[in-house]
C-alpha cells in the first residue's frame, strides 16, 4: 500500500507541478510564436504584393510622363501665345494637371518598398 500511495501522491504533484508550469509557458511563449508569425506572414504579404507594386508603379510612371508632357505644352503655350490664346480655363487646367501630378507622384512614392 505504501507503494501505491507514493505513487498517487507523484501523480499529484507532478499534476499541481504542470498547473503552474504549462500556464507560465503559455504565457511566455505565446507572444514569442505570435511575433514571429506575424513576421512570417508579414514578409509573405510583401512578396505576394510586389508584382502588383510594380505593376502600378509602372502605370503611374506612364501617367505622370504623359501629364509632363501635357504641362509642358501648356506652359509652352502660356509662355508664348499668339493673340489672345492664352485663357483663364487654360491656366485652371494647368493647375489641374499640376495638382495631379503631384497626386501621382505620392502614390508611386507610397509604393516602393519599405
Amino acid at each position: 500500500m505504501a507503494a501505491r500511495e507514493i505513487s498517487v501522491s507523484t501523480l499529484f504533484s507532478t499534476i499541481a507541478s504542470l498547473a503552474v508550469v504549462l500556464p507560465t509557458l503559455w504565457f511566455f511563449g505565446k507572444p514569442l510564436i505570435s511575433e514571429s508569425l506575424a513576421e512570417d506572414f508579414k514578409q509573405i504579404a510583401q512578396e505576394q504584393s510586389r508584382p502588383i507594386r510594380s505593376a502600378f508603379s509602372v502605370l503611374l510612371t506612364r501617367d505622370i510622363n504623359y501629364l509632363r508632357k501635357q504641362i509642358t505644352a501648356l506652359e509652352f503655350v502660356r509662355d508664348n501665345p499668339p493673340a489672345d490664346d492664352w485663357t483663364a480655363d487654360d491656366a485652371e487646367y494647368l493647375t489641374e494637371l499640376d495638382i495631379e501630378l503631384e497626386a501621382l507622384s505620392d502614390a508611386r512614392e507610397e509604393l516602393k518598398p519599405e
